[in-house]
């Protein structure tokens, strides 16, 4: 199963510059609220001309250069601006939330546990190292923070979210379904929990539940096109094939180059209709060429009835084989 993108805490810092670039610092605050991210990342180049070690504006365009995506010119302010300021509990979470976004775990946890050395109650960075453990494996580390989160705070939605993930991570799927639906009954106009009920309740073998589920998604989010392919699943799961078929094509409208939605329309298409089977094994090698040989041999076994069957019977322990 497809992991899901944990939540992390943004700690953004803004301290206040007492200097000559005070005006231009306070003026890129300014911007940035304004949502005039270039112009404020202009402005902060400006002012870290004047003053090469202004630490304050170091890490507000790190942020801001995290933000358009440009990972290098970010990690280079980062580092910066740890070398000035070292023991910035704000600062190492920062960096650790950063790293934990492009999944560098290890160099997250280090920067995490460097913040809780100097506060073991820090929220942010036990949460954010919840998180990177999470994606490691390391379950019991992962466990033991969360847990310490929720003790500073039981009532906070990041904490309770990562909690139902890890349960259902961890195969306790019955808890999982528990704690997704608290979070429903918290925000129920939040489609993803819907998704998330769904996809515990489908490793219970709860396919009709997990269809309802995917039905509230999609009625919250019409493109939500893992929430469309799930129901596609389900509906297949109980024999509704024309349904199934009628999902996937809803998906690829929405989503042309989604490979997984054609090679599961060849799939059903397989026993009645092998040609546009063929079609879809077709479009699905051309967008995921590293499996191209997998769709060769899908297109092969379609010239049998045995091998038709076999398709067919292989994606549907696909689906049974998720409980």
């Amino acid at each position: 199963m497809k992991k899901y993108i944990y939540l992390i805490l943004p700690i953004v810092i803004l301290f206040c510059a007492c200097s000559d670039n005070e005006s231009l610092f306070k003026k890129a605050l300014n911007k940035d609220k304004q949502g005039q991210t270039e112009q404020a990342l202009q402005i902060y180049s400006q002012i870290l001309k004047n003053d090469p070690n202004f630490y304050s504006a170091l890490v507000n365009r790190a942020i801001l250069y995290d933000k358009l995506g440009d990972t290098k010119r970010a990690e280079a302010d980062y580092r910066k601006a740890f070398e000035i300021y070292p023991r910035s509990i704000e600062l190492l979470n920062n960096i650790g939330s950063f790293y934990l976004k492009q999944d560098k775990n290890g160099l997250s946890i280090y920067y995490l546990t460097k913040a809780l050395a100097l506060q073991g109650d820090y929220f942010p960075a036990l949460v954010n190292r919840a998180t990177a453990y999470q994606k490691i494996g390391n379950f019991p580390a992962a466990y033991k923070d969360l847990r310490y989160a929720l003790e500073l705070q039981p009532d906070n939605y990041v904490v309770l979210l990562n909690h139902a993930i890890y349960q259902y991570e961890t195969g306790r799927y019955s808890v999982a379904v528990q704690e997704f639906t608290d979070l429903i009954y918290k925000n129920v106009k939040d489609p993803k929990n819907y998704y998330r009920r769904a996809m515990a309740e489908r490793k219970l073998g709860q396919y009709a539940n997990a269809l309802e589920d995917c039905s509230a998604a999609m009625a919250l989010q019409k493109d939500y096109v893992a929430a469309i392919f799930c129901r596609a699943e389900m509906l297949y799961a109980k024999g509704e094939y024309e349904a199934a078929l009628a999902d996937l094509n809803n998906l690829k409208a929405i989503n042309n180059k989604y490979v997984a939605a054609y090679d599961f329309a060849g799939d059903i298409l397989s026993l009645d209709d092998p040609q546009s089977a063929v079609q879809n094994y077709r479009v699905a090698a051309q967008l995921d060429p590293k499996n191209v040989k997998k769709y060769k041999s899908k297109i092969s076994a379609l010239k049998t009835n045995s091998g038709r069957k076999y398709i067919a019977t292989r994606r549907f322990a696909l689906i049974d084989g998720g409980k």
